[in-house]
């Protein structure tokens, strides 16, 4: 088991070109499965009689590639706290305490924090 990654605001800031591209590419795929696919709601209820949808194997290609870029934003140790909302958390360490580091879409640094449980409305100035 890995253990949490922590970010100075130089770490995380460094992130932000890369969040600028996969925050965007994560919320186009989102829309895409809710638009697309609307035969896929339908899908559940026609499985019960061996049925299905035709757009299956095209659905699951949209949520791989998202499931793919979630994967790397977490895996560099940031939080996705909204997808729609475009924000992405950083754990780290503020006058000795665990807090978050807080992006949001497209802003091009990171200008605010957060106590871990206060959440974007507890958002402060660096």
């Amino acid at each position: 088991m890995s253990s949490k990654i922590f970010f100075t605001l130089d770490e995380a800031n460094s992130l932000i070109p890369k969040l600028l591209d996969w925050v965007p590419a994560i919320q186009n795929l989102s829309v895409s499965m809710r638009r697309d696919f609307p035969d896929i709601s339908n899908a559940h209820e026609k499985a019960k009689w061996n049925g299905g949808s035709n757009e299956g194997a095209a659905y699951l290609s949209v949520v791989m590639q998202y499931n793919d870029i979630i994967q790397q934003i977490e895996s560099a140790g940031c939080e996705v706290k909204g997808i729609n909302e475009g924000l992405v958390d950083f754990p780290s360490i503020r006058d000795g305490r665990e807090v978050y580091l807080c992006w949001r879409m497209p802003e091009q640094e990171i200008r605010f924090w957060h106590d871990i449980h206060s959440g974007f409305a507890g958002r402060q100035p660096v």
